[in-house]
């Protein structure tokens, strides 16, 4: 994990040009939805044309740009094993 993940930054300009910071994956991507790993939360970036034009995991910065429409955190959910499924 890069840092405390409550103290990543999020800068949007224009809605073209997206930069974070403290990410600590990136999960998968598409040119209409980018999907990061930011300490135990996940961010959805939405849009249309979207590419990540800047990528370093080692320092944890993201650059994404494109027409971008939303950004949404969300919770991660761990898929439960069959053995887990099971015990219910």
């Amino acid at each position: 994990m890069n840092g405390n993940p409550s103290k990543h930054t999020l800068t949007l300009t224009d809605r073209h040009i997206l930069a974070l910071t403290a990410i600590d994956e990136v999960v998968s991507f598409d040119d209409t939805v980018v999907t990061l790993s930011v300490g135990d939360r996940m961010l959805n970036v939405s849009g249309s044309e979207l590419s990540v034009t800047k990528l370093s995991l080692q320092d944890g910065e993201v650059i994404i740009s494109g027409e971008i429409d939303a950004v949404v955190y969300f919770e991660q959910t761990r898929k439960k094993s069959l053995l887990g499924k099971l015990k219910k």
